[in-house]
């Protein structure tokens, strides 16, 4: 709950912040539960296969690339949930946007070695090569899916007036910072089906990589695997339902298009 005494000078107002961001927590979280829930499967199959790992040397140089990637996908997508839990939308786009590269530089360090010895060597790989390279692979994903979502983050992650909320500072309102305001919440749904729309992707390229020493070690990873899959599209197809009532409860002048649910 937000504190019971409205503040009322600066100092009282920013001491605030963290209880009217644990406020926004809660509030989010209990909004989106599938949503949450289903996260935290993926991130609980991910350290699975983290662990699997800790316990065998890596192969070769690839092998070392892509668990490197591994982890840094995995903390900038776990801390991005985070930050759109607390209300803070615009800055979770920027670290969803770093997650997809890495996790599209990743995928491609999986498919082909000679990526894999060029990053490491400090060669620089635009994320356009990455996407067409990806593309020409049968284990790959389609350019325009790859393309499509990399605009999207891109357009996030640049202070356009499409994502940098009206805030309506001294228009009536005299605080504005992100745990005070209302949810903006067609934002957060769009974030939240592309966010499990990286994490559909993530498991599927690690599980795949890694399925020997993954069998080897965790029989039951597989069935898990499935069903949080399975589930995933399930809560993606009601976030798109939920996200299209929202762009039709808009003004009419202010509608964007509908989306539908798509998988990478």
């Amino acid at each position: 709950m937000a504190p019971k005494k409205e503040p009322r000078t600066p100092r009282e107002f920013y001491s605030t912040l963290p209880e009217y961001e644990a406020s926004r927590f809660k509030e989010l979280s209990q909004m989106l539960a599938p949503y949450v829930e289903i996260t935290d499967d993926y991130r609980e199959l991910i350290c699975r296969v983290i662990l699997i790992l800790g316990r065998v040397s890596p192969v070769d140089i690839r092998d070392k690339v892509v668990r490197d990637l591994t982890a840094d996908v995995f903390d900038f997508m776990y801390e991005s949930r985070n930050l759109v839990l607390r209300n803070k939308c615009e800055p979770a786009y920027l670290l969803m946007r770093r997650a997809y590269e890495s996790l599209s530089l990743l995928t491609l360090c999986c498919l082909d070695q000679g990526y894999a010895q060029k990053w490491h060597s400090g060669g620089v790989i635009a994320n356009a090569e990455i996407r067409k390279e990806l593309a020409k692979h049968p284990l790959g994903e389609a350019e325009q899916a790859t393309r499509e979502l990399y605009r999207f983050l891109s357009s996030a992650g640049h202070p356009n007036r499409d994502f940098v909320g009206e805030r309506f500072l001294g228009e009536g309102n005299e605080f504005v910072l992100a745990p005070y305001t209302f949810p903006p919440l067609i934002l957060i749904t769009e974030y939240c089906i592309k966010l499990l729309s990286l994490w559909f992707w993530f498991a599927a390229t690690i599980s795949y990589h890694y399925r020997d020493s993954i069998a080897a070690y965790d029989t039951n990873y597989g069935q898990s695997y499935m069903a949080t899959a399975e589930r995933a599209k399930k809560i993606a197809d009601s976030l798109v339902e939920n996200l299209n009532r929202l762009l039709r409860e808009r003004e009419p002048g202010e509608q964007r298009n509908q989306t539908k649910t798509t998988w990478l």
